[in-house]
């Protein structure tokens, strides 16, 4: 029996023909006497099927969905006006690399806190050829996570999430990032342990926990990067390796993204929407609670459904059901399916409208500041590198009577605790939730005789 490669398999495959001569002609040379030299295998007609290992199906399948996060720096340490203003020299200027990772097809992406913390204006370039400004969400700076959105020219491929705790050390990774700036580096490895904890060398007095660990290649610019098991899930992302040793990075896992990630969308306020119920943070997307009369009781729904599909989308877990509500609209029908006591319902839910904060007033009452928009020929003559903000037109000066350096009018309000505000409504959103005797950092820009003035403030909101 001659034993053969079956193309594309790397299986043997048996068949039914006997090696012989030749009719008429002689046995090889150097063949034992009445024997013939068996024929050479047969080439395969595929060699590259037999190559397409898990890894390289995972690659594949996923590499649309890892992006380049880049954008000019700030060193860390003393804060500097050049964060906020274009700098008077055209000298090279040094800009970050890092990674990210979509989360929702309009153009929602995950990244590390500390590489975006560290970016005057962030950048999220889906291929070299397709660049986009991107508006930093959120920071969730204990869970070392930053939220993204950019306005891409065509929808985009957003990853799956493993399920939480389902990590198996031992198992294939999978990292795809970004390190040192090379696109789209493909590493391997195993996990190595779970429910880690770890310091974050670039951000100093942080310290992460259920970090996955995994001797996977992670180098700077990994951060933020997928770690993928052989079913193409997300395991968890990159945040750190550890530095003086070798094979020892680790990852965020799922879970911290699961549930962090509701949080960060916080589509409800975002969109100014209202369904009137409470979902479990994380499992199986269950009611936990609802409001009388909301949208959500009034169509028909009960505390313990689960919500399998929200309009056109499968909700399996709880960060589904959130990402479904991305980009709806007050008034707006959505189609909603659950699971009751082991059948199946239908219904409608219309959203509610939810009132819309206040900014200008919620500004005057927590910081005692006054203001209005900033045009963009004002940010122009500024020569402020990000054209946002609001411009402030009145001061409580009793509230800032300590600061060495005093807000007045004409100054820009730029940043919010970690957050740039657009304008006056998204001024509102940052402030809805602060509480009384809470501190709120903030950053006012000033140019005045051709000085530039950063005026950084912790403001303590009265009771």
């Amino acid at each position: 029996m001659v034993v053969l490669l079956t193309a594309g398999t790397g299986l043997p495959a048996a068949t039914g023909a006997e090696p012989s001569s030749a009719p008429g002609k002689a046995a090889s040379a150097g063949a034992p006497p009445g024997e013939s030299t068996p024929p050479a295998p047969a080439a395969v007609a595929d060699p590259r099927a037999l190559r397409r290992t898990l890894p390289v199906q995972v690659f594949d399948a996923w590499k649309e969905s890892v992006v380049f996060v880049t954008g000019p720096v700030v060193k860390p340490g003393k804060p500097t006006v050049e964060e906020f203003f274009r700098p008077a020299g055209r000298g090279p200027q040094e800009n970050g690399v890092g990674t990210g990772v979509v989360v929702h097809e309009s153009g929602y992406v995950v990244a590390n806190a500390h590489g975006v913390e560290r970016l005057v204006q962030p950048r999220v370039s889906l291929a070299p050829e397709r660049s986009f400004l991107a508006e930093v969400v959120a920071v969730e700076h204990q869970q070392d996570l930053a939220l993204l959105k950019i306005a891409p020219d065509r929808p985009l491929t957003p990853v799956r999430l493993a399920r939480s705790g389902d990590v198996m050390v031992g198992e294939t990774v999978v990292v795809i990032a970004n390190p040192h700036g090379l696109l789209r580096t493909c590493t391997v490895g195993v996990v190595s342990a779970v429910g880690r904890s770890s310091t974050v060398d670039d951000v100093p007095g942080l310290t992460l926990f259920d970090l996955i660990q995994s001797d996977a290649g992670v180098n700077p610019g990994s951060s933020g990067g997928p770690w993928l098991n052989v079913a193409g899930e997300v395991m968890g992302i990159t945040s750190s390796m550890k530095r003086g040793s070798e094979n020892i990075a680790f990852a965020i896992s799922a879970a911290s993204l699961r549930s962090t990630l509701p949080r960060m969308l916080d589509v409800e306020r975002r969109f100014g929407l209202v369904t009137g119920m409470t979902i479990a943070p994380d499992g199986p997307c269950r009611v936990v609670s609802l409001q009388p009369k909301f949208p959500a009781a009034e169509a028909g729904l009960r505390e313990g459904d689960v919500i399998e599909k929200l309009g056109d989308r499968p909700t399996p877990t709880s960060l589904d059901y959130h990402l479904a509500l991305v980009d709806r609209k007050p008034g707006e029908a959505v189609r909603v399916e659950v699971l009751r006591e082991g059948g199946r319902k239908g219904g409608t839910i219309t959203l509610g409208q939810r009132p819309k904060p206040d900014g200008a007033a919620l500004l005057r009452k927590l910081l005692g500041l006054t203001a209005g928009p900033l045009s963009a020929e004002e940010a122009r003559a500024m020569g402020l590198r990000v054209p946002q903000g609001v411009l402030i037109t009145a001061v409580d000066p009793a509230r800032y009577e300590k600061l060495p350096v005093k807000p007045q009018p004409g100054d820009v309000l730029a940043r919010i605790g970690r957050i740039r505000p657009r304008d006056l409504d998204h001024v509102g959103l940052l402030l809805e939730k602060v509480m009384p005797g809470q501190p709120v950092a903030i950053v006012l820009l000033r140019k005045q005789d051709e000085l530039n003035t950063r005026i950084d403030a912790n403001i303590v909101v009265p009771p």
